[in-house]
């Protein structure tokens, strides 16, 4: 059975409260309102924890592995993601090769894998032509033989596919079809946005027709443990776009398509 998780917000605890929506989740993804905001989710369900930096740093060694263990198992996190970008940024002194990049994310999401108590999944990024995200790594072989070698499962990001396919100039249900569908645990969910001057964006707004279409598709070729909508927040980067009657429209939406599936 899919279960439907959901960022953490005063607009989903008030839509919980007033028993409008169905939620089996909550995800939590600030460290810095943690201890917070998990005593909060708690009470209420069961946490998703989503606070991995980029599989590509070079300073994974420095995190507090004990501190995540904990937070993890405080959450009830059955599993924990971390992001597959590779930035121009972590090779300051001249441009990575894709066989660079590559060997650098393997020994960052082994080592990830090796210091955690759940299970590690990647997370698909989103690119367009003005980041500093190198393209290689949205590439669906990419993606698929990293899952292969290092024996991890997949976080499938709707939106950042999205995002990624219209940059490419590509199909997102030809990219959905190449990429390891058989290793994703976890779909997110949220609106992309267009932007006149840099094309569709990684926004967390509303999800649109061709969101919900692209995702009734994915479920089809899928068996995820959960879908997971990234709408809503705390904190300026993300309340003002946590309108609850928004909230609670897609969460609806989202609970019908998946009940549909069985």
């Amino acid at each position: 059975m899919i279960k439907i998780a959901c960022n953490y917000s005063a607009e989903l605890l008030n839509l919980l409260e007033q028993e409008k929506v169905t939620v089996d989740w909550i995800k939590l993804s600030r460290w810095d309102v943690y201890t917070k905001e998990v005593q909060i989710a708690r009470k209420t369900r069961p946490v998703l924890l989503h606070t991995l930096p980029n599989a590509a740093q070079s300073d994974l060694d420095e995190l507090d592995w004990n501190h995540i263990n904990n937070a993890i198992e405080e959450c009830g996190s059955p599993h924990i993601a971390i992001h597959l970008s590779g930035r121009h940024k972590y090779w300051p002194n001249s441009p990575a090769t894709i066989d660079t990049i590559k060997q650098r994310l393997h020994n960052g999401i082994l080592y990830c894998k090796e210091n955690l108590n759940v299970d590690l999944l990647i997370e698909n990024v989103p690119y367009d032509t003005k980041s500093d995200v190198y393209k290689c790594v949205t590439d669906p072989s990419f993606i698929y033989s990293l899952c292969e070698d290092t024996d991890v499962e997949l976080l499938l990001d709707l939106a950042h596919l999205r995002v990624a396919a219209y940059h490419r100039k590509e199909s997102p249900y030809d990219y959905v079809a190449q990429l390891p569908l058989h290793r994703v645990r976890e779909i997110h969910v949220c609106g992309p946005e267009h932007d006149p001057e840099n094309g569709l964006q990684d926004r967390h707004v509303e999800m649109a027709e061709e969101d919900y279409q692209l995702l009734a598709f994915t479920l089809t070729k899928t068996s995820p443990d959960f879908v997971t909508l990234e709408y809503g927040g705390t904190g300026k980067k993300m309340e003002w776009r946590s309108d609850q009657d928004t909230l609670e429209r897609q969460l609806k939406r989202l609970n019908e398509m998946v009940n549909r599936q069985f």
